[in-house]
Formats: C-alpha cells, sequence, structure tokens
C-alpha cells in the first residue's frame, strides 16, 4: 500500500505541462507515485515555511484521492 514517504517532489519554475515559466513568487510542486503524477502551484513565501513531510502530504492527498463509499 503507498504511503505519503513514498511520493517523490519535485519542484520547477515551469509549468510541468506546457513549459511556461510560473507568475512571479509561484512554484510549481510537482509529485509521482508510481505511475501517477500531479502538481500544484504555490506562493514561493509559504513554501520556504513548508517541510518535505508538507508537500509529501498534499501532493499525496492528491494522488491517492479516496471515493466517499
Amino acid at each position: 500500500m503507498s504511503k505519503e514517504k513514498d511520493v517523490v517532489v519535485n519542484l520547477s519554475k515551469k509549468h510541468p505541462q506546457t513549459g511556461e515559466p510560473a507568475t512571479a513568487g509561484h512554484t510549481f510542486v510537482i509529485g509521482s507515485l508510481g505511475n501517477k503524477k500531479d502538481w500544484y502551484e504555490i506562493d514561493t513565501e509559504e513554501l520556504n515555511t513548508l517541510t518535505d513531510a508538507d508537500l509529501q502530504h498534499r501532493l499525496f492527498e492528491k494522488l491517492h484521492a479516496r471515493k466517499p463509499h
């Protein structure tokens, strides 16, 4: 079973799909879990206050979204 610590996190100043540069003061946080990939844009100042575990947690929730029963 996948765990948050299994998420591989990368940071980029370019959009992961289009290659467009991020808006000023923003960074793209890109994550992969197995063959699943997702990303989100974050304010760079906020990014500086987060740990790797925080980023893994956010991406894990996006990548491993559970559907309600």
